[in-house]
């Protein structure tokens, strides 16, 4: 199955780079949805590029702080960020009420040809 979804620069081009190899994710209804196998087609917010990827590992998380505890920097190119800094950004884009309805999600992701 394909799933379409939005993503900013830097994490576009991190992915795009290879350098991001983890997509994080609330994950609400629409999330649930995915599956190891699936592909995902990122489009960039403002340029309208697009990114096709496949679904290599699906990890769910009570939060995003359990789920930063587990997943390496390197893996989200994010080398150097504390644990603090990443939780405080996730919640720039995803409430707290949110996290605490449907945790999150570590999607690992691979490029497709």
């Amino acid at each position: 199955m394909r799933h379409e979804m939005g993503l900013y620069e830097v994490p576009f081009r991190s992915i795009e780079q290879e350098r991001k190899i983890v997509e994080i994710r609330l994950n609400d209804p629409k999330r649930q949805q995915i599956y190891v196998g699936d592909q995902i087609q990122f489009t960039h917010t403002e340029t309208s590029e697009t990114l096709l990827v496949r679904v290599t590992k699906r990890q769910v998380f009570p939060d995003f702080r359990a789920l930063y505890e587990q997943i390496p920097n390197e893996d989200i190119d994010c080398v150097g960020w504390s644990l603090d800094e990443l939780v405080t950004s996730t919640y720039t884009i995803y409430s707290k009420e949110a996290e605490q309805q449907y945790g999150a999600l570590a999607l690992t992701i691979v490029l497709e040809p």
